[in-house]
């Protein structure tokens, strides 16, 4: 079955539908309980201005992935399995403390590249931001890869090549409390309900998990590189990350309204792993550092913002042969508009509200 991806809404049978309101409930509430606690937190406003009063709305292109690597001896030697993703078109809107965004991969912006195979994909990403948190939530589930570099796995007629059983399950997620919040705005460049006026920076504390199992009908090396890779012979790994992380997030701004935002965690988690080689399971626990970090630029004002953005999380998992990674991300470019809400429109969203401090 083939689920074409969308970012908040995805039609699905019944019984996938109700695996996917569990999980929107799940995704929704450290975003409702967080944001009770952001209700009268005072903010230093020479820094920042805040607009969870105003409806900010967004019109945006998106693109998801999850991506395989198995590490090679070297970095020009990785092999990589990449999704055939979509570019995305979408509206979205964030009032209080609530966001919701519906985007889909229209045919206008897609060339079918078939050459690549085909990608079924449901890609479940849940960034959140309150004043003192940043949250980001992962639930991946994809089914056929094409190799990458084309150069290290060359085909006849010069074709990629495709993995269609490859399957990646990836799931986790990473919370990291924002010391600097009175001056520093995580929202003003990644969720765009808030405007920072001035340079600002936090250091980040926290904790990561993952876990997630990938699998293919056979070795996830090809027999052309078997050779030449630790990983070969493996038709099936899981692994198990947990632990805690720190990191830097800095926002540049030019003449109050121009800014670029780069930010960045790495956790040092326990690491179980686990790999099925040759019909035998081989097991091993180590510490692997995992990197989350994020990107963006853009104008921002007290009515109109546009933006790029770019989240990325790389996990790394170590086996007793051969080490692997599994990148996440999302990237966007965003245009939009804030406005006041209308009184009736104001009654409407009142659950969504909170306090200005």
């Amino acid at each position: 079955m083939h689920f074409r991806q969308s970012e908040s809404v995805v039609i699905c049978p019944r019984g996938v539908l109700w695996t996917m309101s569990v999980v929107l409930c799940w995704l929704l509430m450290p975003v409702y309980v967080l944001a009770q606690s952001d209700t009268s937190q005072r903010f230093n406003r020479a820094y920042y201005e805040s607009y969870t009063d105003q409806l900010t709305s967004r019109f945006y292109f998106s693109q998801k992935y999850t991506s395989l690597w198995l590490r090679g001896a070297d970095k020009d030697h990785d092999l990589q399995y990449r999704p055939n993703t979509t570019l995305n078109m979408g509206v979205g809107a964030t009032y209080g403390w609530f966001t919701l965004n519906l985007a889909y991969g229209f045919d206008f912006l897609n060339r079918v590249d078939e050459a690549k195979g085909k990608t079924r994909y449901l890609d479940l990403q849940s960034h959140v931001y309150t004043r003192k948190m940043s949250i980001d939530l992962f639930g991946q589930f994809y089914k056929g890869f094409y190799g990458y570099p084309k150069s290290l796995l060359p085909q006849e007629n010069g074709d990629w090549y495709v993995r269609p059983d490859l399957k990646v399950r990836h799931f986790g997620g990473a919370g990291y409390y924002i010391l600097n919040w009175k001056r520093f705005s995580m929202r003003a460049a990644m969720l765009q309900n808030e405007w920072q006026k001035r340079s600002a920076g936090s250091l980040l504390i926290g904790a990561e998990m993952y876990f997630g199992q990938n699998k293919g009908d056979s070795s996830l090396v090809p027999s052309s590189l078997a050779a030449d890779y630790e990983q070969a012979g493996v038709t099936k790994m899981h692994y198990y990350d947990i632990g805690p992380g720190i990191g830097y997030a800095y926002t540049l701004v030019i003449n109050s309204h121009f800014y670029a935002m780069a930010g960045a965690t790495a956790s040092f988690p326990l690491s179980f792993h686990s790999q099925v080689r040759n019909g035998e399971k081989e097991h091993k626990v180590s510490i692997s550092p995992d990197l989350l970090w994020r990107v963006g630029a853009g104008y921002n004002s007290d009515r109109f913002h546009v933006s790029v953005l770019w989240v990325n999380s790389s996990v790394q998992t170590r086996a007793e042969k051969g080490d692997y990674s599994i990148s996440t991300g999302n990237v966007r470019a965003i245009i939009g508009y804030r406005f006041v809400p209308g009184a009736k429109l104001k009654r409407q969203l009142k659950f969504f509200s909170v306090k200005q401090p």
